[in-house]
């Protein structure tokens, strides 16, 4: 389907789309023999290349370009330049250190993916040539320290990844220009402070990663302005407090994985405001106390982790640990050294269909301890 010709970089094409990965290919200047045919998507993934390719007045007409582990050093804008529709652009896993103002040229990128490379700096305004139309944004696995203000003003990006960087702090309005984002995934970071309003202006966010970073604290500061957010996954933290009032604005969230953390109680005050809740992850905390009606305002509360904890008080002795689930469907209490199961320990969880209570003492279970009508699952 294509003939390569390395002594004078000659290549012809049957097909609008090529795959020349793998071929130790260097040059950067091709000429082409497309039969005809308009060139649209060109991989040249695994070679040795160390600019941006051009292939000649085919160039103007791809789409998508992906060059992922070469040697590519620096993003020259000249380079970019004849590549009028191109709107798929993969540089992950090169060499490149620096995102410069003048990196790229005004274009209509989509799609970018600068991961895995050894970026320490983002100027101010890099992105800005691409404002106007880039939606996915991944700087994944890079050395980036901290985000200067107004670096990302990307107004249309859907979709931001910067996992594992080094970032420690996010400072307030951080990314307060990106008005249609709905994902920001920041896992594998070191974040130990978000600052009050470090996530204000996205408005449109609906969920949000930080796990295995090392937040000690939820509180309505930093959730600001995070009005439209339906998960939130802080496991693999340091978190032992939920402060007052911390989901004063997130009361659209549905999903909240506080899993693998350092909470020791539940304070009655935990979970006001979530009250469209579904699912609940506390499993593998040292929770070792559950205030009575703690989950009260979480009538929607379908699935619920304790899993690995230390409350087997809560199911021996406490009578109303679990009021107001409602539509609690899964209960997970693996691991909680329960010994004995009381008729009114579970009486509220009356459409519960799945319930664990593997790797406990159970020693006794009182008459009517599983009377649940729905339950399916034991």
């Amino acid at each position: 389907n294509f003939i390569l010709k390395y002594l004078n970089n000659v290549i012809t094409f049957s097909f609008a789309c090529r795959d020349l990965s793998h071929n130790d290919l260097a040059s950067s200047n091709w000429s082409i023999d497309s039969s005809g045919q308009m060139l649209q998507e060109v991989k040249m993934n695994h070679n040795e290349l160390s600019g941006i390719p051009y292939f000649g007045e085919l160039t103007s007409n791809i789409t998508l370009l992906s060059l992922v582990h070469n040697s590519i050093q620096e993003i020259v804008s000249e380079q970019l330049q004849p590549y009028f529709c191109l709107e798929n652009l993969d540089l992950s896993s090169n060499f490149i250190t620096e995102i410069k103002v003048s990196s790229f040229p005004h274009m209509q990128l989509k799609y970018l993916n600068l991961s895995n490379n050894r970026i320490t700096t983002l100027e101010a305004g890099c992105f800005d040539n691409l404002s106007n139309s880039l939606i996915v944004l991944k700087l994944n696995r890079n050395k980036i320290s901290m985000i200067p203000s107004k670096t990302l003003k990307l107004p249309y990006v859907q979709f931001l990844e910067l996992k594992r960087n080094r970032i420690k702090v996010i400072e307030s309005l951080t990314f307060q220009s990106l008005d249609s984002l709905k994902s920001l995934k920041m896992q594998r970071n070191g974040i130990n402070n978000l600052m009050d309003g470090a996530f204000f202006g996205l408005n449109n966010m609906e969920e949000l990663e930080l796990e295995q970073n090392n937040l000690t604290e939820i509180n309505k500061g930093w959730l600001y302005g995070l009005k439209a957010l339906q998960k939130l996954h802080v496991s693999q933290n340091s978190i032992n407090r939920i402060g007052p009032d911390a989901w004063e604005f997130c009361q659209s969230l549905s999903e909240l994985d506080l899993s693998y953390n350092q909470l020791t109680r539940l304070d009655d005050f935990a979970y006001i405001g979530v009250n469209v809740l579904e699912k609940l992850n506390l499993s593998d905390n040292r929770l070792s106390y559950i205030a009575d009606g703690v989950f009260k305002g979480l009538s929607y509360l379908q699935s619920l982790d304790l899993r690995n904890n230390e409350i087997s008080w809560a199911i021996e002795d406490a009578n109303e640990a679990f009021t107001g689930l409602e539509r609690l469907n899964k209960l997970i209490l693996q691991g909680n050294q329960i010994k004995s199961i009381t008729k009114k320990a579970l009486s509220d969880l009356q459409a519960l269909e799945y319930l664990d209570l593997t790797n406990n003492d159970i020693v006794s279970i009182e008459e009517g301890g599983f009377s649940q009508p729905l339950l399916k699952e034991l």
